[in-house]
């Protein structure tokens, strides 16, 4: 299924996210996706990578903030077209940048993406991982432009 545009394609999300199973899905992962003690990521291994040079750390956040929301709707449109050779590709991609931003809350969850999405099959249980992550992805970046971009 190609999309003309981006407004057909959010109308599919929408009607997607809007069905009953997905939405209670879709409640219960927002009410249970961030405790407040938790933290959404860690700056430590990229700092080492910048050898303290916050310059630099702000850049690579800026990156981030840029590059993580595009790989995750990238693997929402594979997702809906049916394409989960580049759902998984994007998911591999991904993964090692959650590990340098410490984003441990959604580690286990592109793992279980990628093997997923290699079987080549929609589930329900695949639809969920990717509402998660994106939810997720989503609060980190609005938590780094709190915290870094705006300091």
């Amino acid at each position: 299924m190609r999309f003309k545009n981006v407004f057909t394609l959010a109308q599919v999300w929408t009607n997607i996210i809007n069905t009953t199973p997905v939405k209670n899905t879709l409640m219960q992962l927002q009410s249970n996706i961030l405790t407040p003690d938790e933290k959404l990521y860690d700056l430590c291994m990229i700092d080492r990578l910048c050898r303290g040079n916050q310059d630099k750390v702000k850049k690579m956040v800026e990156v981030f903030i840029t590059t993580a929301p595009k790989s995750i709707e990238e693997i929402k449109i594979a997702y809906l077209q049916g394409d989960f050779a580049v759902v998984k590709k994007v998911a591999h991609r991904i993964k090692p940048t959650l590990s340098y931003y410490a984003i441990i809350k959604i580690e286990k969850d592109i793992l279980r993406i990628e093997k997923l999405a290699k079987e080549g099959i929609a589930t329900a249980e695949l639809e969920q991982k990717i509402i998660k992550v994106d939810e997720v992805i989503s609060q980190v970046v609005e938590k780094m432009k709190q915290d870094i971009l705006q300091n």
